[in-house]
């Protein structure tokens, strides 16, 4: 009985009232601080790679390979503190958890503006590693299932990647802006002092953004219901960790996690692509990132959306076809300026694909009847496995654009393996379905 309750407790589940006013101004600026935080504390691990990655491993003098290794360290960090950061999202205040580990992050970040070694880089990312982690991310997702109470999961965790997305593309905007701003009129006679000035402002932009977050967190982020009583003991935190690595739903959904964040993962490429294969350069290929990754405001809350109207599985196996789709697309794209609209295209539909998996494959947790109460330790053991892409992804991308560099096939191969990955996801979608199926069948003869 892996979804079922213990029998001294029949509904684990805390009940939580349905919302009179579920747009109420609280209820709001809750939500938008919850979309700020839970983009910002990301911006300065991933986002200037993903938009400027040209630049930024001239600028730290940095192979590919280099790059994907000091990611990795942040993946394997990371792997270990998110079931350790499930733990402390179900004994500690969310509003302390949030607001601390963005300002360590931003913290972190000034070391950038240093032209520090690709050693202390290293250090860097591990450190970023437990700095969005640990004290961040299970809390980020039990107070945004909080926030959907009973009926609108699909519709919060959408509205949370979609709203992410949105300020993705409007920090992408200042970042991109200065950038440009600072680079020569004729991008190819820039020098390296140019492109460090340039890669510079864009860290400004989110050292301001992790802060700006972190007082946002602490005015308007609530204590969860079941948080304002006795806080668990250390044997009862035990007790749910091995309550949730019995259920088979989480090791599935886990899976699912692996294959869409593999598909996302792709999008840290795409700009390095469009400069390499392609021949555009370092600004329009950031442009390319910046507006197709605009799709995610949409596809996330579109996806939560219908999530909440045909369920969330349903949803997430159109998504992985989407996006494998774009991945095959992009090995036959011939490279060319008249065929640039192929490459908008190609993308376009990818991004649209893997941020509506991203907006609804936590609200599979609703879905699998997973006990309210252990959320935060169901979030940190799905991710212990869920989010591994962040740990072989980057090792993968770098040690094939190296061993091609400048060469389409290096991206290809990554391509074919990214498509594979949402083949295993539709794979794992499906048995996930038969298998609560299966319980709910049992659960209705009983």
């Amino acid at each position: 009985m892996p979804q079922s309750s213990p029998p001294d407790a029949p509904d684990a589940r805390p009940h939580r009232q349905p919302h009179h006013d579920p747009w109420s101004v609280r209820r709001v600026l809750t939500m938008l601080s919850l979309i700020v935080a839970g983009e910002a504390i990301f911006t300065l691990p991933f986002h200037i790679i993903r938009y400027f990655r040209p630049s930024f491993v001239e600028v730290f003098a940095l192979t590919q390979t280099e790059l994907g290794d000091m990611l990795a360290i942040y993946g394997v960090v990371a792997t270990i503190a998110y079931p350790l950061g499930g733990v402390l999202a179900d004994r500690f205040p969310v509003r302390v958890l949030l607001p601390t580990s963005l300002l360590m992050t931003g913290a972190g970040g000034l070391a950038l503006l240093f032209s520090p070694s690709i050693a202390t880089m290293n250090w860097l990312y591990a450190f970023w590693g437990f700095s969005t982690i640990l004290p961040f991310w299970a809390a980020l997702i039990k107070a945004t299932r909080q926030w959907g109470g009973d009926d609108e999961q699909g519709m919060a965790f959408g509205i949370l990647d979609g709203g992410r997305g949105l300020l993705a593309f409007l920090l992408s905007l200042m970042a991109v802006a200065l950038f440009e701003l600072l680079m020569p009129v004729a991008e190819q006679t820039a020098t390296l002092a140019e492109k460090t000035a340039a890669i510079r402002s864009t860290v400004y932009v989110y050292v301001g953004a992790c802060v700006a977050a972190a007082v946002f967190t602490w005015l308007f982020v609530p204590e969860p219901v079941e948080e304002t009583g006795e806080r668990s003991s250390r044997r009862e935190a035990f007790a749910k960790v091995l309550a949730v690595v019995r259920m088979p739903a989480v090791w599935l959904q886990s899976l699912i996690i692996v294959a869409a964040y593999s598909a996302f993962k792709g999008i840290d490429y795409y700009s390095q692509f469009a400069a390499d294969v392609w021949g555009w350069t370092d600004v329009d290929a950031a442009n390319l990132v910046k507006y197709a990754a605009f799709s995610r405001a949409f596809a996330a809350v579109g996806a939560g959306l219908l999530a909440d109207r045909f369920s969330s599985s349903r949803v997430l196996i159109a998504c992985f076809a989407l996006a494998g789709g774009s991945y095959i697309a992009l090995v036959f794209a011939a490279p060319s300026a008249a065929h640039a609209w192929m490459l908008w295209t190609a993308v376009l539909t990818g991004c649209l694909g893997f941020f509506a998996l991203r907006g609804v494959y936590f609200a599979l947790l609703e879905e699998s009847h997973i006990p309210a109460d252990m959320t935060g330790t169901a979030v940190g053991v799905v991710s212990l496995l869920g989010f591994t892409p962040e740990i072989f992804m980057p090792k993968l991308g770098g040690w094939l654009l190296d061993r091609w560099p400048g060469e389409a096939t290096g991206f290809h191969l990554l391509y074919w393996f990214l498509g594979g990955a949402c083949v295993v996801g539709i794979v794992s979608t499906l048995t996930l379905r038969w298998l609560l199926g299966r319980q709910n069948a049992r659960q209705a003869a009983s």
